[in-house]
């Protein structure tokens, strides 16, 4: 699947996208090797952060030094987000060379100043790449009741640890961050004992594919101040069963996501670092953004269309297609989370389709309801799945899971199996309908596909029950369900008004 990829788009369209909360700049700070660069931090404060976009020199360090912070903060988060590559902030010049707790390393990271009587807070940064990279420096000052995020760090390598950890796998993202401690007030240390800092994590959705740095780092403003956060952000739900200091998200490749978490005590609170995914590595590596990977998966998604059409406007000519095609179809799946082999699936797939097909034909008992659970009952329950909201907590249990998932099928198929009159046209409306708007969606870059996908994942990727698996929704998703609702009804219609109702296509059969 060929993608645009927007690269080094000027810096002037990030500043006209980006709407900046707090001090615009009218161009770019050019950073080389050696620069010293000032950040004058007067009226900066939790609501109004400092933001600068910069473009740092290859194989370059340079001096950040922060100036003039109000007297009413008591600790500033420094933060640099760099577009798709990696970079080394550190408190000491001396630890830009090595893994320590004294830097860190990473693309949206930051590190916590305790405020002092020195008039100058120096930082320092890295970029090892072989070329300049673009980034954004943020700066947000906080007082002495805010908490203080990652301050109870007993993981991460510095001693207080303001950014998240981000894993981006082949089916999940995973984010952890670390406890807030409580406000300094007159402390010198992080107070972490009995802590009753409440945290919350926020996401936002980019536009699917737009791998452009404007995109990019217009997101990521949106999401610096705790304000911002609450009012741009989807408060994700808090985890009953794992770590509340660990979010997992099902990871819908090339559409690039914001994470950032939000530390409460009292009325005060505080933000992380914004962490960010697009699910896939579209500079390191761009093929693992693309669903179509080769040749041979691409010409198979084009069968899938064609034969999709077929059914929909020729498909009421060929009455074994009415059973066999949504059982080949929900067979197949089934014989992929079995195997985890496409061609073994498809193997599967024909098996079940053929005994159920032989079933319908000579009218075994229930063989109709049966047909409609594998069917239709199944593909309901995985849309309700898909369609789930965070806060339903009970799908996190896997026991609880599928038998909820296998109650439901079974239910749905029992009620569509005794309305046998249009069980049959109603199937194949549904399913041939959506072998369009599936193979539509791999080329398009929707969402729709996760339907079937994010079963798949529950019933085979490890640590996938405690996922969320809230999907984006795009003017591509709304405009295929708009399709798939008229090629479904086209379908169903053209086969009522032909005469073939399910009750008269069993007997055809045989």
């Amino acid at each position: 699947m060929s993608r645009t990829f927007r690269r080094g788009l000027p810096i002037i369209l990030l500043l006209v996208a980006g709407g900046l909360s707090g001090n615009e700049y009218s161009d770019t700070e050019l950073v080389s090797d050696g620069s010293v660069l000032t950040m004058d931090l007067t009226a900066v404060h939790d609501n109004i952060p400092y933001v600068r976009p910069v473009s740092i020199a290859a194989s370059s360090k340079a001096t950040f030094n922060v100036t003039n912070v109000s007297s009413s903060a008591a600790f500033i988060i420094f933060q640099i987000h760099v577009y798709q590559h990696n970079v080394t902030l550190s408190y000491d010049k001396d630890y830009l060379n090595k893994v320590s707790n004294r830097s860190v390393f990473g693309s949206n990271i930051g590190l916590y100043s305790r405020l002092t009587k020195n008039i100058v807070t120096q930082l320092f940064v890295k970029n090892d790449n072989v070329h300049a990279v673009q980034a954004l420096l943020v700066a947000i000052a906080y007082h002495n009741r805010a908490p203080i995020p990652g301050g109870c760090n007993m993981e991460f390598n510095t001693e207080i640890a303001p950014y998240a950890n981000v894993q981006t796998l082949p089916a999940m993202v995973i984010v952890d961050v670390q406890p807030a401690s409580m406000p300094l007030n007159n402390s010198d240390k992080p107070i972490c004992q009995r802590n009753p800092v409440e945290h919350t994590m926020y996401q936002i959705f980019l536009p699917g594919y737009d791998f452009s740095s404007d995109t990019y780092f217009t997101a990521i403003r949106k999401m610096l101040t705790a304000k911002d956060i609450m009012e741009n952000g989807y408060e994700v739900t808090n985890p009953t069963i794992s770590s509340p200091m660990r979010r997992v998200f099902s990871a819908y490749t090339g559409t690039g996501s914001v994470y950032v978490a939000v530390a409460t005590y009292g009325i005060y609170s505080s933000a992380y670092v914004p962490a960010f995914s697009y699910g896939c590595y579209p500079i390191v590596d761009p093929e693992s953004c693309d669903v179509l990977p080769n040749f041979s998966s691409k010409f198979f998604c084009a069968v899938c269309m064609t034969l999709g059409f077929i059914l929909i406007f020729l498909g009421h000519m060929c009455c074994n297609c009415d059973v066999i095609m949504p059982l080949l179809f929900t067979g197949t799946v089934i014989g992929y989370i079995i195997q985890g082999s496409i061609g073994i699936g498809l193997l599967i797939g024909i098996g079940i389709s053929a005994l159920i097909t032989v079933a319908v034909c000579y009218h075994v008992p229930f063989s109709q309801i049966l047909y409609s659970v594998m069917t239709l009952g199944m593909f309901f329950t995985s849309v309700g799945y898909y369609n789930s909201p965070d806060s339903f907590i009970i799908l996190h249990s896997d026991w609880i899971f599928w038998i909820l998932f296998t109650v439901s099928a079974i239910s749905i198929g029992f009620i569509i199996g005794i309305l046998s009159i249009i069980t049959t046209a109603m199937t194949v409306a549904i399913f041939s309908s959506f072998l369009v708007i599936l193979s539509i969606d791999y080329y398009v870059g929707s969402s729709l596909k996760y339907i079937i996908i994010n079963i798949v994942r529950r019933a085979t990727v490890e640590g996938f029950d405690v996922a969320i698996i809230r999907h984006p929704v795009s003017a591509a998703d709304i405009n295929l369900i708009i399709l798939w609702s008229c090629l479904a009804l086209y379908r169903f219609i053209r086969q009522w008004v032909s005469g073939r109702s399910s009750v008269e296509t069993v007997p055809l059969l045989s």
